[in-house]
């Protein structure tokens, strides 16, 4: 369904392009063209995404486990969604809970799964939002935590939203251009991190929450 939805907008786009003779005025016939390169980007992340995925289940994703300092990942990852959030209107604040350790982990991977959850929250908090990035460490973990005022989970959707292809919000989902997979992706890299990804939703505030094991 995922690929068959833009693939049949593309398919009648470019019919009706074709069947126009040039007759469709200039101005339309570009908003057509954008539309078949949207949609065309949109099945190209589907595809890359489910590769990804299919890598993850098969074990063969290399990961290169390095010794890494957490803050700079989480700060790396703010720092590269500031001016999108800006433009959107946010007010986004990092702010970690003393100092935080040294990891072990697949440095990007990890900073894929960050990008991901702070994405979505730039993404689907309304204009205006407030997103707050915190991250702290125990003695045995460390964690990264993403909390925004967008538009929830309402209850009925919680425990399905690591599923892949779940989306909440399907048409605000597709029209950013989501494949409903990214959280999923973000969940299998986690898990072979041996940590733990969970999403909590009160009224408006949505919090995510990444723990990760600190291992010698």
């Amino acid at each position: 369904h995922e690929l068959r939805t833009p693939l049949t907008n593309v398919r009648s786009y470019a019919e009706t392009l074709r069947d126009a003779g040039g007759a469709i005025p200039q101005e339309t016939e570009n908003n057509f063209l954008d539309i078949i390169i949207t949609e065309t980007d949109r099945m190209t992340h589907i595809v890359q995404d489910l590769l990804t995925l299919s890598r993850l289940d098969a074990g063969s994703t290399e990961m290169v486990f390095t010794r890494f300092p957490f803050h700079d990942a989480i700060e790396s990852v703010v720092r590269s969604n500031s001016l999108n959030a800006k433009q959107r209107g946010h007010e986004l604040t990092y702010v970690p809970e003393g100092e935080l350790p040294l990891i072990t982990g697949d440095r990007s991977r990890l900073e894929q799964v960050m990008m991901n959850i702070l994405g979505n929250a730039i993404k689907y908090t309304p204009d205006g939002g407030h997103i707050r990035v915190t991250a702290g460490a125990g003695p045995n973990t460390a964690w990264m935590e993403v909390r925004d005022d967008g538009i929830g989970i309402p209850e009925k959707d919680r425990e399905r939203i690591f599923d892949r292809f779940y989306r909440v919000d399907k048409a605000r989902s597709r029209e950013s251009g989501g494949t409903g997979l990214g959280l999923s992706i973000a969940k299998e890299i986690v898990n072979l991190h041996g940590g733990e990804i969970t999403a909590q939703s009160q009224n408006e505030l949505i919090t995510f929450t990444v723990t990760l094991p600190l291992t010698d």
